[in-house]
Formats: C-alpha cells, sequence, structure tokens
C-alpha cells in the first residue's frame, strides 16, 4: 500500500518539450491539459453546494456523531470554530477491537453517509475536518470494506469529480479516503473503476498542492487489480505522468518517483494504453531513460515499457520517420553507465534483460521497411553501427550485427558495406576474438547475409574468413555458432574454384608435419563425425556437393586446377562422401535429398570418388534408401505433380549414379553390393543425368 505521504511540486501546463531533438511541431507531444481536455468528463451526483442553511451548532453536532462512529473516542474539545485535533487520529492507530472501536459495517456508516450529504449541502466548514478524519479512519482495514459498501467511498469520488469550487484541504482528504479505502480491497476498486473516476483522480496531476497524494492513490488502486491497469492505461496514463515528469512536475521525491514510473509501466502492458498513446510516448521514455542521475529501478522501468511500445509498427515507424533512432541507441549505451550493486545477482540480471529488451526493440526498428530510406548506409547512425562491432559490450556489438545486417536487404548495398566500407574485416576480426556465443552467432548471421551478393564472397575469403570460421567449428557449447560457421563455408565456395582451393588447402606448409595431409575441409568432416545435430550434418554434406558441382564439369573439360583440386578432395579425405549421405537421410527436405543423390552421381564419375561412395553404402540407411527409390512407383492417383517430379528426378539420379559406380568402381565395390547394383539396373532402361 502507497504511503500517502507529500512532495511539492510544480508544473507549467503550457510547457512543450523544447530540448526534444525532434521538433514539437513535427512530432505529437500535446501538453498534459492538452491530453486531459480531450477526455470525457466524469459527472458528479452531488447537488449544488449551499442549497440548505443548517446552524452551526447543528453542523457540529453532526460532526460529533460522525466522529464518534468513527472513533468511538470521548468529548470533542471546542474553542469556536478551531477544534482541538490533537487525537484525532490516536484511536485509528491503536485499535483495540470491536470492544473499543465499536462496530465496523456498512450499516454503522449509513447515518455517517446521512451527515456528509448535510454538511456538504450546507458548505459546512467541518466537512474538510470530517473528510480527514474518515481518511484517517480508512487507514484500518476493517473500515475499508464498510466504507465502500455504504457509499461513502462514492460520496468522495463525487467530490473529487465535481467540477465546483472545493478548498484544497477536502479535496486532499478526499483523495486519502479512496487511496486507503482502496489498498488491497478489490471491492472498492471495482466501485472506482465502474465509475472511471480514475480519471478523475488523474485531473488532480495538474494541481501541484495534490498531486503528492493524487499518484500514490491511483497506485493503490491498480496494484494487483487488472481491471485498473486498463483503465489507467485507456486515460492515458503513462503519457500524462512522463509529461510531468521530463517538465519536473513530479519533483525528486524519491517515493513518489518510484510510484510513477511503476504506474507507467503498468499502463505500458496494456494494449489500450499503447494505441492511445501519442508518438512523442516514446520520445519521453527515451529521454528520460537518458537521464544522468536515473535509478536502476526508473530506468528499466522505462526501456520495459519502451520495448512494449515499439513492438507495435506505429511506433516503430515514428522512431524512424522522426529520426529517434539515434537517441534509442543511446539509450542502449547510456544502459552501461547505470550504477548498480554488482554484488546483486539479481540487479545483474535485470539490467541484462533490460538491454535484451532495448536490443529487441533495435531490431525491430530496423527491420521496417523506412528505415534504409530513413538511414542509407553513409549515415551517422551507420557510422556509429560500424563502431560498435569491435565495442567492448557484448549487446553493442550485438546490436551493430543486427541493425547493419537488416540495412543488408539488397545485393547492391551488401557489396557496398564489403567492397567500400570493409564491414567483412571487422566482422572476421570478431570472429578471430575470444567473443562469446551471442556476439559470434550475430556476426555469422550478418556475414552470411552479406557472402550471398555479387563478388562478395571472394573478398570474404580474400580476407581468411574460412580460417577464421574453421575455429568455431569445435564452439560446442552453441550449435547454432558451430551450425552458421559450417554454412558460410558452404556459402564462399560456391561456383569457385579459388575458394574451393582455400577449403582444401593444407593446414601446415611443413610437409613432415601431419598437418600437411589435413585442410580446412578435414576440420569440417571432423565436426561432422562429433556432431549430433542433423542440421550440421546436412549442411556439411552440402558443402560436399557443392565442391563436387563445381569441379566435376571442368575435370571433364581438362581443367588441370579443378583435376587437382577433385583429387585432393578424395585423396586426403577419408569418408568424404557421408555427409551427403546425411543429406539423403534427412527427411525435412526433399530438395536436399535429391542434391545428395546428384552430387554421388557426380562422384561415380571418379574412381576415387567411387571408394568414397562405397564407404557411404556401409551406412545401411542410405542402401535401403537408394534400392527404395530406384523401384519406387508412383501412383499418379495420389502423388502431387511436385511430389511426382521429385521422385521421377531423384530415380533418374540414383539410376545414374549405379550406372557410374559400375562402370568405373575398380573393385572397390564389395561382390554382394555389385550383385545389387547390377539387379536393380537390369530392370531400367538407360536414364541421364538430371540436376
Amino acid at each position: 500500500m502507497a504511503s500517502l505521504g507529500g512532495i511539492n511540486a510544480t508544473h507549467d501546463a503550457a510547457q512543450e518539450a523544447s530540448q526534444s531533438p525532434v521538433p514539437a511541431s513535427v512530432l505529437d507531444l500535446p501538453s498534459v491539459d492538452k491530453v486531459l481536455s480531450g477526455q470525457p468528463d466524469i459527472l458528479s451526483s452531488l447537488q449544488s453546494r449551499g442549497t440548505a442553511e443548517t446552524p452551526l451548532e447543528e453542523q457540529e453536532t453532526m460532526f460529533r456523531a460522525l466522529k464518534k462512529i468513527i472513533e468511538n473516542t470521548g468529548e470533542l474539545s471546542v474553542a469556536g470554530n478551531n477544534f482541538d485535533l490533537k487525537a484525532l487520529h490516536a484511536s485509528l492507530e491503536q485499535a483495540e477491537g470491536e470492544a473499543r472501536l465499536g462496530k465496523r459495517d456498512a450499516k454503522s456508516l449509513e447515518t455517517v453517509l446521512d451527515t456528509l450529504n448535510q454538511l456538504w449541502s450546507c458548505n459546512s466548514q467541518f466537512l474538510t475536518q470530517a473528510a480527514e478524519i474518515l481518511a484517517n479512519g480508512s487507514r484500518e482495514q476493517s473500515w475499508r470494506v464498510p466504507i465502500g459498501q455504504s457509499g461513502v467511498l462514492e460520496f468522495f469520488l463525487n467530490v473529487i469529480s465535481s467540477k465546483q469550487e472545493i478548498e484544497s484541504g477536502l479535496l486532499l482528504h478526499s483523495l486519502r479516503l479512496v487511496g486507503n479505502s482502496c489498498a488491497d480491497t478489490d471491492e472498492n476498486r471495482a466501485i472506482v473503476v465502474k465509475g472511471n473516476y480514475t480519471l478523475a483522480i488523474i485531473r488532480h496531476f495538474l494541481n501541484p498542492d495534490l498531486i503528492r497524494v493524487a499518484i500514490p492513490v491511483i497506485y493503490n488502486i491498480c496494484m494487483d487489480y487488472e481491471p485498473a491497469h486498463a483503465q489507467i492505461a485507456e486515460n492515458r496514463t503513462a503519457y500524462i505522468i512522463l509529461r510531468l515528469l521530463k517538465d519536473g512536475a513530479i519533483g525528486d521525491n524519491e517515493a513518489l518517483l518510484s510510484f510513477s514510473y511503476d504506474l507507467v509501466e503498468l499502463a505500458s502492458e496494456q494494449a489500450q494504453g499503447i494505441e492511445n498513446s501519442p508518438d512523442g510516448t516514446i520520445l519521453l521514455l527515451m529521454e528520460l531513460a537518458l537521464g544522468e542521475d536515473i535509478e536502476m529501478e526508473h530506468f528499466t522501468s522505462l526501456t520495459n515499457s519502451l520495448s512494449a511500445y515499439l513492438e507495435k509498427e506505429q511506433f516503430q515507424n515514428a522512431c524512424v520517420a522522426h529520426k529517434m533512432v539515434e537517441t534509442l541507441l543511446s539509450v542502449l549505451n547510456h544502459s552501461f553507465s547505470i550504477e548498480i550493486d554488482h554484488s546483486s545477482q539479481e540487479d545483474v540480471q535485470v539490467l541484462a534483460q533490460s538491454r535484451l529488451k532495448i536490443n529487441q526493440a533495435l531490431a525491430e526498428v530496423s527491420a521496417s521497411s523506412l528505415f534504409a530510406a530513413h538511414y542509407p548506409l553513409k549515415s551517422t547512425l551507420s557510422q556509429t553501427l560500424k563502431s560498435w562491432i569491435r565495442a567492448k559490450e557484448d549487446q553493442l556489438q550485438i546490436c551493430a550485427c543486427v541493425m547493419l545486417g537488416n540495412l543488408a536487404r539488397s545485393d547492391e548495398v551488401c557489396e557496398e558495406m564489403v567492397r567500400d566500407l570493409k564491414i567483412h574485416e571487422e566482422l572476421i576480426s570478431v570472429l578471430q576474438s575470444d567473443a562469446r556465443g551471442a556476439v559470434l552467432h550475430s556476426a555469422l548471421g550478418f556475414l552470411k547475409n552479406l557472402a550471398i551478393a555479387g563478388d562478395n564472397r571472394s573478398y570474404l575469403a580474400e580476407a581468411d574468413i574460412i580460417p577464421a570460421v574453421s575455429k568455431l567449428w569445435d564452439f560446442e557449447s552453441v550449435p547454432q555458432v558451430q551450425f552458421s560457421a559450417a554454412t558460410i563455408a558452404r556459402q564462399v565456395i560456391i561456383s569457385s574454384i579459388e575458394n574451393i582451393s582455400r577449403l582444401l588447402t593444407p593446414l601446415s606448409e611443413d610437409i613432415d608435419s601431419p598437418a600437411n595431409r589435413r585442410t580446412y575441409l578435414s576440420l569440417l568432416l571432423a565436426l561432422f563425425e562429433k556432431t549430433d545435430s542433423a542440421p550440421i550434418k546436412t549442411e556439411i554434406g552440402r558443402t560436399v556437393a557443392s565442391i563436387c558441382r563445381t569441379l566435376t564439369p571442368k575435370v571433364r573439360d581438362g581443367d588441370e586446377q579443378a583435376t587437382s583440386l577433385l583429387n585432393t578432395l578424395y585423396d586426403l579425405h577419408e569418408g568424404v562422401a557421408r555427409p551427403v549421405g546425411a543429406m539423403i537421410t534427412q527427411t525435412q527436405w526433399p530438395v536436399v535429398r535429391s542434391e545428395g543423390w546428384f552430387a554421388l552421381a557426380l562422384m561415380a564419375n571418379n574412381k576415387s570418388g567411387c571408394v568414397a561412395i562405397v564407404d557411404c553404402l556401409q551406412n545401411e540407411e542410405v542402401l535401403e534408401l537408394l534400392k527404395k527409390t530406384l523401384s519406387e512407383q508412383l501412383d499418379d492417383e495420389s502423388t502431387e505433380k511436385t511430389e511426382e517430379a521429385q521422385v521421377t528426378k531423384d530415380r533418374d539420379n540414383v539410376f545414374v549414379l549405379v550406372q557410374e559406380l559400375l562402370k568405373n568402381e575398380g573393385g572397390a565395390l564389395p561382390a554382394g553390393y555389385r550383385d545389387i547394383m547390377e539387379d536393380l539396373i537390369s530392370k531400367r532402361s538407360s536414364k541421364h543425368l538430371t540436376e
């Protein structure tokens, strides 16, 4: 429950965000006055004050009776209009059971409600004191439900909502009563929410004498009560509080600031609150998060809220269109200057989670279709991101890789990044460092994107990307890193004899060293034997298949370099066809299986390749699939056309594979296997190899 203490605060409702990096005329940053003026009025059911005339003595008598019901104390000392209030709340804090305090139920408060209405109608000066006594009484949990059931709570909600001129003291104690009555009491909270009285309370945020109480009142109503969360969100509470914080209207009282930041976060968790917020909400969140002395708890509340807003396309687009992405980057960077207790594991984890959320928001923003248009490759933002690739903080490195990767949406941009900006060199240096798995994964993801375009594969290979990724094939703690590192090896060798040559380069130039008989491909094949990951095994198989697809046609044409490389492929890499077998036995991608059959058929053109195939066929699953594929019959009624075409192509390629294997195996094929192959081939007419 919030303690309804106080601070002094001021607010200039007309002040606009002149310090904003985005002009207020462009970005929607309305004043709190303007926001509240657009909200519906909450009508008070109270009649006009002063409609009845009641003698002062009678007013005093009514007040004395009300006080006795609540406090059940002795005589009240009166001296003219000045009451002795020294002990007014003493009994409220020293409850001694029902025997002392009297019965506490709605019926006992019926006369209290009548008294309040009479004091209101005669504009009695005693009403403020009555409100104070009741507010004090509402601190006792046993009074809260009766206050709600009797109508007393609704009376004071109507006071708060009234458009009539009401003295500040009466409003203050009315707010206190509402806040205390709603503490841990959902029955009373439901009364507040049903009448949308939260909006009436929020209007008093503009009163510097009441804001110190009004904010804790809203906090008490909302805590652990979802309907109130939704209502304050719909009433734009997050934006209102953010604007008041930015304008300095809430002051520097730590408790009040904590209530305020918590309410912003609560409201930001509601969809309707986000949808109703002005675009400038995200700027306020960012600027407050960038406060020089901001507490860690407040920073994380702001960034949690910010990430919630930036999940919505509306605010992603606003962030980009109004050039706020730089500010968002500053928030992430600023997180590393937030002071925390590093001995507290909880604080460390909370701040780490906050950074992850900011990074996710930046990823979403940079994925927007507007991003590239507003932040071209040569922008200051891109230069900042490039400098972050080698930053000492993991999250800055990850941010740079993801955002620049999202900027690389076309071949033209990818080629410029590599050719002109040399970004690939920065990324390769990350791979060669002692970076953590998450950083390596993001750098590899960016490199995979860059490797697709134009001549980039040559630039990457020349920058020694193959030696760099080869070190990551042993990165067993993060399989995603191994997979991405294997994928890049496949990407850079596509249709490139030069890059295949690099993959088949000996690990040592010393002919006496055992490493001279091992290549980078040897390391990749070693990964194949160690890993349990089917995607990694398949990716290595695709690499071998790509080598065969590039070299074999050139060997047929008499290319000496291709012939030498193909000999190296078979001579130095025992079991080189096993990864291709993994392509065939996997069931997730039929097109990859077809790619595997085609690669084995290419291998069968070479005697050494036949030896590798025989080794692959030691896998019973591969052999059974070969027999099944070659003998497969199609049911035209149940087979889809695309599936039929795939099966036909696979069958033709397996037929050619077996034909070439029988022709070129040179005794490598065991007699039993040869009999099987000859039997299968005799049942089929000659086919052509198809890709």
